[in-house]
């Protein structure tokens, strides 16, 4: 059937359900003319397929037409509407059909008939309406100028039971707001933005944000549940992440915040400080730490320079909050303290609570430096943690996670060792081979890849030194690499060695100082000190240096030249997960030969000697993963434990 005509028996089809609407939806003559129109989604125009490019085009007084019969049909419709939401929102899918087409349908949309439907399909599709104003600063204002709309809106983001349409509302409502940020600035919002004034400075709307996610109203008429309210506060926590700015930090209506506890402050007070009872609900005490953590990160913010001194304070304005309410000590507080928590609520919560102190640790590394006693106890902790990992443990892969994620935070010259005090390094073993434990070792010994950040020196120096300082405490540690890669059955651990050679072969290492700066407790050693504890007259300058000297030299090249295991010498071939997770193994281990390939090829410039070693290795590669195996036959490795 030609296009066209398909389109006009739509409209006649459609015309019979506006005069009878009782009669059946031809669903399949909706989809036929749904799957046919062009015009990919300006959202997400990689959506949709390549076989959209070969559709008609419909024309635009048809589609026009359609959509006055699909928006008067809406209303009286007695059956499921997905058939003619779907139709209706590939129609107004193209970025060209602007809100002010959408405003030119007759019968005009009536928003809060479609916002407050209890039907998701049309709550969405009013939603997807909406959402076309964003594109242009005057449509914005024309929806803002709604109250009424803008306050049902605010309610199904918060409220809505379908989580599509709670979350359709959350990015119509996030569309309409950051365009406006991004034209006004973060300190003219409210006055400029009308989007902003709406939310802010309207009563009731500002209101009900408040009194929905506030516990203190459960039970009251219309309220939600207690449940319902928590999801509400979720919802509102994860909206001021991406709408952080001077109007959600400062008071707007002080008589609803004060209703509310909030005597300083203003939306964001009322969420991360008075909103949650996270004493009797450890669900959203979950929830709350991440959100400090997420918002912990948010350092782009950077507290102004200060006018006398004219320095830059190493913190922003989210750690300046969440210190100041005393946010910060009391995210860290499951960490350190463990022994004083309710065993229950630490289950959930020291994941969480390690991960707030790794955000802290790396995102404002210059800050948690400033604090040596906080450091010294990071350290004490992580210590305590890992000594009681027994060996059974280890071996079974039972590792302390939360305390790597931590350790791998810290900058790196606090896990040096000082004075009698050991690196919790050192219990990180190598053997028994755990994965967790080698996936740490090489974030440690790879070093800082940011190379912008102020501190990549010191890091990649202290990176350095712990390699040496660890393989000096742990000289069989190389053997112990080399056996995990092999033992392909367990192919996580032998992965995760893996990325330790590569860690060092590609490792960002950096000399070390010649004279000691003992006035920093962080000081890092000198190139002689490190030499001479670890019982050398000199160290390699470079990851690559340290590869091919030994003990690397003759474990770990050996290793990745040798060719690929496989288990084709087994009984049957071998075949099935395990022969998958030989080949997985082999191409992370050839990936790791070209690491060492590239590598050796800079470094041969200088060292002449190696040419016959490039020139082999260059060879294996050649041949890629399995290359060569076939001849050698396979043996699965296996673990001493």
């Amino acid at each position: 059937m030609a296009f066209q005509a398909l389109v006009r028996e739509v409209q006649a089809h459609l015309q019979e359900v506006l005069d009878d609407p009782s009669k059946g939806l031809n669903e399949k003559l909706l989809e036929s003319v749904d799957g046919q129109v062009t015009g990919p989604s300006s959202a997400s125009p990689s959506s949709y397929s390549k076989a959209n490019f070969s559709q008609e085009t419909i024309l635009e007084s048809d589609r026009d037409a359609l959509l006055n019969k699909l928006s008067g049909l809406l209303p009286t419709l007695q059956q499921d509407p997905t058939p003619v939401t779907n139709l209706i929102n590939r129609l107004i899918s193209p970025q060209r059909y602007t809100f002010s087409r959408v405003l030119s349908i007759n019968p005009p949309v009536d928003f809060l008939a479609g916002l407050t439907a209890p039907s998701p399909p049309i709550n969405l599709t009013t939603l997807y309406l909406l959402e076309k104003a964003k594109f242009r600063p005057s449509d914005i204002g024309i929806v803002a100028g709604k109250a009424d709309v803008v306050g049902v809106l605010v309610k199904l983001w918060l409220c809505a039971q379908d989580t599509a349409v709670a979350g359709r509302a959350h990015d119509v409502i996030l569309g309409l707001l950051l365009p406006e940020a991004m034209v006004q600035g973060s300190i003219g919002l409210v006055e400029g933005g009308l989007m902003w004034r709406r939310l802010l400075r309207d009563k009731d709307i500002y209101g009900s944000i408040f009194s929905i996610c506030s516990l203190s109203t459960a039970g009251q008429d219309r309220q939600p549940s207690k449940r319902d309210k928590t999801v509400a506060q979720a919802r509102l926590l994860d909206m001021l992440l991406r709408i952080d700015s001077e109007p959600v930090r400062t008071s707007q209506i002080p008589e609803i915040e004060w209703q509310y506890g909030v005597s300083d402050g203003g939306l964001l007070h009322f969420a991360a400080i008075h909103m949650v009872d996270y004493k009797d609900d450890v669900l959203m005490h979950v929830n709350l730490l991440e959100f400090y953590t997420m918002y912990l990160s948010t350092k782009y913010k950077t507290i102004p320079l200060n006018p006398i001194t004219n320095d830059a304070k190493a913190s922003t304005l989210a750690l300046e909050f969440l210190r100041k309410h005393g946010l910060h000590d009391r995210s860290l507080s499951y960490f350190f303290y463990p022994d004083d928590k309710d065993p229950v609520d630490l289950t959930f919560l020291y994941g969480r609570s390690a991960n707030y102190l790794g955000t802290w640790c790396s995102v404002y590394p210059k800050d948690f430096l400033g604090h040596p006693t906080m450091v010294k106890a990071t350290l004490n902790r992580l210590m305590s943690a890992l000594q009681i990992v027994t060996t059974g443990q280890w071996a079974q892969g039972r590792a302390p996670k939360d305390d790597f994620h931590v350790l791998a935070s810290l900058p790196r010259m606090t896990l040096l060792p000082r004075g009698q005090a050991p690196s919790p390094l050192v219990f990180v073993p190598a053997r028994p081979a755990n994965e967790d434990a080698f996936k740490t070792l090489a974030y440690v010994f790879n070093g800082n890849q940011d190379t912008i950040s102020e501190m990549a020196g010191q890091e990649n120096a202290a990176a350095r030194a712990l390699y040496y300082f660890y393989m000096a405490n742990s000289p069989n540690f190389w053997r112990d690499v080399v056996s995990a890669a092999e033992t392909v059955a367990i192919k996580g651990t032998a992965m995760a060695a893996l990325s330790v050679m590569a860690a060092v072969i590609t490792a960002h290492w950096a000399p070390l100082p010649n004279t000691s700066n003992s006035n920093s407790p962080f000081a890092l050693p000198t190139e002689g000190e490190v030499a001479n504890k670890c019982g050398a007259p000199s160290l390699p300058a470079s990851g690559i240096e340290a590869i091919m000297t030994e003990p690397a030299i003759s474990v770990v090249v050996p290793y990745l030249i040798k060719p690929a295991q496989t288990f084709s010498n087994l009984v049957g071939g071998g075949r099935g997960d395990v022969d998958s997770a030989a080949y997985k193994v082999a191409v992370a281990k050839h990936d790791t030969l070209i690491h060492l390939y590239e590598m050796l090829k800079r470094w041969v410039g200088n060292h002449p000697e190696a040419q016959e070693m490039l020139a082999t290795v260059g060879r294996r590669v050649a041949q890629g993963p399995m290359g060569g195996s076939s001849e050698i036959g396979g043996r699965i490795g296996t673990m001493e434990l």
